[in-house]
């Protein structure tokens, strides 16, 4: 009779798990890794605000992230200052590359709502009207 931790019936050969074990721990940091691709960098002085009714969107491709601080500056999201018509150029580019660009906007929670209108116009200008606000989800 068998015992119960012999896999092959008796012939005393046993399953060495290891590369298995090998492979789920590269699978996991490839996953972790690719996570963070996905991801943008945000930026700390640029704080979003809170919204009660709040939805993650799914697609991240095409995005063409802003932020807009409290004095109005707009900067792309490698740090460069934009004005309002780099803004729209920029967003003219992006559409004639990617049909589906749509503009992130980070704009801090104290910024008068002149200088989002603004950018929105711009991005609108530029042939990219769609706008993704950035906010903090609450759960209730």
């Amino acid at each position: 009779m068998a015992k119960e931790n012999d896999l092959f019936g008796g012939t005393g050969l046993k399953a060495d798990l290891s590369p298995m074990i090998d492979l789920v721990f590269l699978l996991l940091i490839f996953f972790m890794v690719a996570a963070n691709i996905i991801t943008f960098p945000k930026d700390p002085n640029v704080i979003i605000p809170v919204a009660s009714d709040s939805k993650v969107p799914k697609l991240v491709e095409g995005r063409v992230v802003v932020n807009i601080y409290v004095d109005g500056t707009i900067k792309d999201i490698a740090g460069n200052v934009l004005s309002l018509d780099e803004l729209e150029m920029r967003m003219s580019q992006t559409k004639v590359q990617n049909a589906n660009t749509r503009l992130h906007l980070r704009a801090h929670k104290d910024v008068p709502y002149k200088h989002i209108q603004d950018v929105s116009r711009a991005s609108a200008a530029g042939g990219v009207p769609t706008v993704i606000f950035s906010t903090y989800q609450v759960s209730n």
